[in-house]
This record gives C-alpha cells, structure tokens and sequence, in this order.
C-alpha cells in the first residue's frame, strides 16, 4: 500500500521499547493498587450479601483476627465499636454506589458505607451474630496479600490486555488517530479497572470520601472508554463525512453530562449515572450503520468493518444487557461487575484477532511477530523474578539448587534468550552483497525490484516494506527512526518504504541509512552495468538478425528459385527455415502458441516419415488445453531440436516403424514421450550411458531450458527405446 510519509516528534522508541515501558508503567500502577488494597483494617472474614438476617461468613482466614472465633455460615447482622451499633441486614457489600439510581441514593450509600468504614478504625469492635452471639475481634493493620479476592486480580488482568492490545496498535501507528483513539480507549479500560479493583477488594467498607473519589474516576475513564470507540467507529475504516462535526457534538455531549454528574445539576430519569452510557450506544449504533452503508461497494472494507461493529458493539450489547440494562430497570444483575468487566475486555481481543484475520488498521501478521518477540523478552525478566523469590530455602540449600539451575540451566538458557532478543546489531552490506551483486549482474529486467527488494529484507528484516509515491533520490531516515527510505531501482518516481528495523526491536539509526545509500549506489551502478550490457547485446543481435535475414536468407531464396530439382528445393526451404528459427531466437520478444509449433512439428514429422510404411504413432492433448501456453524463442527452437535428433535417433538405430509420440499437460510442465523399437540391442559406454553427441547435445538443451531428460530401454525382443523429456512452462 502506498503511503506518504510524515514528519515525526523528535523523541521516539521503538515499538518494543515502548511497550515494555507501558507494561513497566501498568505493573508499578498495580503494585500501587496493591499497597493501596492492604491498607483497610482487616478481620480475616470474607462475606457475602443478599441475606436478609445480614452478611453471611463465606471464608476465615487461617491466623486472621477473626479465626478463632468465626466459622464459616454465620450470619453477622451487627457491629458493635465504640459503643455504636451498625445494622448489617441488607448491607449492598457486593454492590456499588453508581448503582444507586438517584444522587440521594448515591450519598445514602456513601454515608452508610463510611460508617462501617470508620467503625472498623475502632481498636476493638464486636459481630453480633443472628442468633444473638457475639465475639469481639481487633482488626488487623497489616492485611496479608492472599487475602485478595480473585476478583482484584482479574480486573488488573483484564485492564492491563484492554491497555497493551490498544497500546501496542499505536506504537506501529503513531500518527494515525484510530490507533490513538484504541490506545485510548485502553487505557481508559485500565484507568477504570484500576479503581474498581480497590473497592472489589475491601472486605467490608472503604472510608466515604475515598470511595466517592474512586467512582468519580472510575465514571470518568469509563467516559473516557466509551468517547474513544465512539470516535472510532466515526473514523474507521473512512471518515464519515462531517466527522469533526460528529467529534463536536461527542465531546461536548460527555463534558456536559460528566459536569452535571459531578456538580449535581440535575437528576436525570430512570438512571442519572447509567442513562447516559445510551447516548454512547445510540450515537455508535449510527455511526456502524452509516459505515456499512459507505462500504457496500469495498468488500475488503466491509469485511474488516463487520469483525469492528462485532467487537465494539456486540460486546458493548452484552454489557448493557448482563449488567447497566438489569440495574437501570431496578432487578438484579445477570453478571456480577468484574464479569461484565471481563465481558468488555473480549472487545480487545477481538481487534487482536481481526488484525490477524482483516489487516485492521493495515497491520500485517508482523504485528503478532512483534508480539511474540516481546513476550519472549518479557519472560527472560519473569524467569528472573522466579528464580530470586521461589526458592526460598536455607542457605546451604539454596546454594546447591541456585549453582545447578542458575549455572547449568537458567544462565546459558537466558544468554540465549537474550542475544536472540537484544537489540539487533546495525546491518551490514559485506554479508549480503557478493551473491546480490552477481544476481543482479546476470538477472533479466523483471527480477531487478525482487532481487532489490530481497537485500533490503535480509540486510535490514524490517516488519514491513512498501512502495510509496515519492521520488527518492537518496536513501534518508523518516519518523524519527520509525522508517527507512529508499530509492526503487525500477521507478525513479517512487521508493520502498522500510518499517521499523530487525523485527521491531529498534529504529533506524544514522549507520542504517548510510549502509542503504551505499547499497543504493552499488546496485545503481550494477543495474546500470546489466542494462548498459543487454543494450549492447540487444543491438548486436538486431545487426545479427539483418546480416542472417538479408544476407544468408537473400541466397537461400536465390537458391530455392533456381533449385534443379524438387529435392534439392525442399532441402533448400529447410535450410531457410532453420535459418528462420535461428533468427527467431535472437528475437527475445517473439513468443510462439504451444499448439502451433508442436502441430508444426508433427505436420514436418509425417512428411519426413512419408516413404515409411507405417506413419507414427500421435497423442497430443486438446487444442484448448494448449491454448493459454506459449514459449521463448530458446524454448521454441530447443524443444523442436530435440524432438528432431530424437526422431533421428529413431531412424539410425531403430526400424523406422512403430514410433509411439505422446504429449501431455501436468502441473505446468510439459511431458514428452517417444519411443520407437530398436533392431538390435544398444551398446553402452564405460559409464553405462548411451554413446553419440546427439544424445548429449539434447540433454543440454533441455538443462537450458531447466528440464530434464531421460533415456531407458526397455527389453524384448523387439527391445524399445524410450525418450522422455519434461520441461516447465
């Protein structure tokens, strides 16, 4: 595909590079959610809500504070600190305070949440049971990292692929705002999954104004979210018209509802926090459809927007119907709010998948190339942090174990690992350029920009290489690194495009550029040298072709005219007809229909085997079989040569009757058998091989042709002698 080529910011990394620092940005984000998540007192308790009587005990932690006192099955209806009393029955523990429908509600929740929140900062507090027992716990300051719900960790899982998936688009594209808005989007997936993991977390309560904090945030990457597949789906895979218009009513649409929402204007009906996830829904259900209708007549359009709408909105439906829609409508859920957070994040693997399948975004299959290379680089540093934290055993032992996997196993494995995943040393031309060089020299003019294209591949192994419609009349480095220009050695109004050098590992540096301007300047000359050489030889053979037509072939008419007989006229006319195709091969341009000459062929054979008793033996294939198959002048003179020393052969040691000739047509080559029987039995040399020039003069015929040809006699009496020659078309 051709492109033109932009300007980029100074500073830049490689797409490796930048993925490794975004994942090392998300892991210190985690690591900071986990500091957070275990500062909250802890009881050692895990409830479940939805009891009536109040929360009921689903797990104690073994050496928590509550251990020794509560068994899994209570029902705790009340808490007891400081000589308050905090009802527990139809504590919302598993639900969240958007989901309340009016701000009344909203602040409802916030208050009563920050009770409990506040009661547990209490020294001691008591669990009054249903059955009116009780115990009395102090809650633990330092919370153990096992006691995180499983929960906590999945958000984390689902917010860092959405963020890596969307990122990972950009980093290829960065000047392309459908990448942008997909790394976007992603990062608005892991801004909200961050703070929702915090309150999935909490074993009881979070402090009032931290929860309310978390939801705002949570409320505002989620905007975030849904704005940017929104704009996509107005962009991808063409702009619709009017677009800015559409990403002005957008913009101004969500600041104005996220204002309100924050401020407390208004309270909208039904739902004031989830009735505006519709608008994001009805505006994108516009937008697919008016793309589908601008791409009726691009199939490949089409098919790359049909897999977009089927990971935008089809996954977004499934979240509005297993989670908003159930909410807004005041009846329990389908889905708890982690699972319809896990239904969201298949939207990013559904662009994974369609990069694979469509070429969304015009990424080729390099791009999950460039995915394997850094997870491979990113496991060399998980291997590590096994290795330091797993094998915590006493020191004599851990000795032993680390001299054995660490200097026998792990070191030589990682050195390996890493010399295959370190940054690729720069290109170098002495590796490549002798054999280019005498490819080029010998090659015909169609196979210049291969041959050109192939060096460039293997001095570079770029991720892509495209043509793009710019004259380049040197090799130069575009986008900070990301691209390397260069000259195409067949189109001086264009140039090949090289993307990101050695597998996306690193950019393009000065040393690359000056190796491609040296590369350029050698195959320029040598292309020059080859096209300087086949005009001469084009014009040695036109002054050949004149001297042999007009000379040579000027007596042979003379001699035809004035022949004495009919015998030595025919001998004559073959004369001129084998000086003809002699002619013929010096003109490359000619090409000559398969059908005709081997009817030619066979309407010469039955002349010269007239005085016979017994004509040959003819199998061709079918006229229409033949139709679409020409041949080269080599080919065409080659070809007749050899089947005319064959016939030959056949009269001298055959009986010059039964000769068998069959034609066939397989998998683009072309088959020939003739055989004829022999009067007695053949003679062979020392190296078991037919003795006579005629036999080797037609195996390097056809060795010229890039066929083959193969002798066999097959015993009788009469013995038989087989020919058979294949050559490719």
């Amino acid at each position: 595909m051709a492109n033109h080529i932009n300007h980029s910011p100074r500073f830049a990394l490689a797409p490796l590079q930048s993925l490794l620092f975004v994942l090392l940005t998300l892991a210190l984000a985690t690591m900071l959610a986990i500091v957070f998540a275990l500062q909250p007192p802890w009881l050692g308790l895990t409830f479940s809500d939805g009891h009536s009587e109040g929360l009921r005990v689903e797990r104690v932690a073994a050496g928590g504070p509550a251990a020794a006192h509560a068994q899994v099955g209570d029902i705790v209806s009340t808490l007891i600190a400081e000589g308050r009393h905090l009802d527990l029955r139809g504590y919302p523990l598993s639900s969240q305070p958007h989901a309340a429908p009016t701000l009344a509600g909203y602040h409802a929740f916030l208050q009563r949440e920050g009770a409990v929140a506040n009661a547990l900062r209490s020294p001691e507090i008591t669990l009054v049971r249903a059955d009116g027992s009780h115990y009395t716990v102090a809650p633990a300051r330092d919370r153990t990292l096992a006691s995180l719900p499983v929960g906590f960790w999945l958000l984390h899982l689902y917010g860092t692929l959405a963020c890596m998936i969307g990122v990972s688009v950009w980093v290829f594209l960065p000047r392309q705002w459908p990448p942008r808005l997909l790394a976007l989007s992603g990062v608005g997936m892991f801004i909200a999954t961050w703070q929702h993991s915090l309150w999935e977390a909490r074993e009881l309560a979070l402090p009032a104004t931290l929860f309310d904090l978390l939801m705002r945030g949570n409320h505002l990457a989620l905007h975030g979210l849904l704005l940017s597949l929104l704009l996509l789906l107005v962009l991808y895979p063409r702009p619709l018209p009017h677009f800015r218009r559409w990403a002005v009513v957008a913009c101004s649409g969500v600041a104005a509802l996220l204002v309100n929402e924050n401020l407390e204007w208004l309270q909208l009906p039904f739902h004031t926090f989830y009735l505006p996830l519709l608008f994001y829904y009805v505006l994108g259900t516009r937008a697919a459809w008016l793309q589908w209708q601008r791409s009726r007549c691009m199939p490949e359009e089409r098919g790359a927007l049909r897999w977009v709408l089927l990971s935008t909105l089809l996954t977004l439906s499934m979240g509005m119907v297993v989670y908003f829609l159930p909410v807004m409508l005041d009846i329990p859920p389908v889905a708890s709010p982690s699972a319809m957070v896990g239904v969201v994040v298949t939207l990013y693997l559904g662009f994974a998948l369609g990069i694979l399948r469509y070429r969304l975004f015009d990424l080729e299959r390099w791009w999950f190339i460039a995915w394997m290379w850094f997870l491979g680089g990113l496991s060399v540093l998980l291997v590590d942090v096994a290795v330091i934290t797993w094998f915590g055993l006493r020191p004599a032992q851990a000795l032993g174990l680390s001299v054995v996997l660490v200097g026998w196993g792990y070191f030589p494995a990682r050195q390996w690992v890493l010399r295959r995943m370190s940054a690729a040393p720069a290109a170098s031309m002495e590796q490549y350029m002798p054999a280019f060089v005498a490819a080029l020299y010998d090659c015909e003019a169609d196979q210049v920009r291969p041959l050109w294209e192939q060096l460039l591949q293997q001095a570079f192994r770029p991720l892509s290489l495209e043509p793009v419609q710019q004259a380049l009349p040197e090799a130069r480095i575009a986008q900070n690194g990301a691209r390397l220009l260069v000259p195409d050695l067949e189109n001086p109004l264009q140039g090949l495009s090289l993307r990101y050098s050695h597998g996306g590992r690193r950019l393009f540096n000065r040393r690359d550029e000056a190796i491609a301007r040296a590369l350029t300047a050698t195959a320029t000359r040598i292309n020059q040298v080859r096209e300087a050489r086949e005009h001469g030889a084009r014009q040695e053979r036109q002054r050949i072709m004149r001297d042999l037509h007009d000379e040579v072939g000027a007596r042979l008419l003379s001699l035809i005219l004035t022949a004495p007989d009919e015998q030595y006229q025919r001998l004559s006319r073959k004369a001129l007809a084998a000086l003809r195709e002699t002619i013929y091969v010096l003109d490359h341009t000619r090409r000559h229909a398969l059908h005709d000459m081997l009817e030619d062929w066979c309407a010469d054979l039955h002349e010269r085997l007239a005085p016979l008793t017994s004509l040959p033996d003819i199998v061709l294939p079918p006229a229409e079989q033949l139709a679409d198959y020409t041949l080269t002048p080599r080919q065409y003179v080659n070809l007749r040569r050899v089947l005319d020393e064959a016939v030959s052969n056949a009269l001298k040691h055959g009986c010059g009757t039964g000769i068998r000739l069959q034609v066939t047509l397989t998998e683009e080559r072309l088959e020939i058998i003739l055989s004829n029987p022999l009067r007695t039995e053949p003679v062979f040399d020392e190296q078991d091989r037919l003795p006579g020039r005629g036999m080797s003069n037609m195996k390097t015929r056809m060795a010229e042709l890039s066929g083959e040809l193969r002798t066999t006699i097959h015993p009788g009496p009469p013995a038989r002698f087989m020919l058979e020659a294949s050559l490719p078309l």
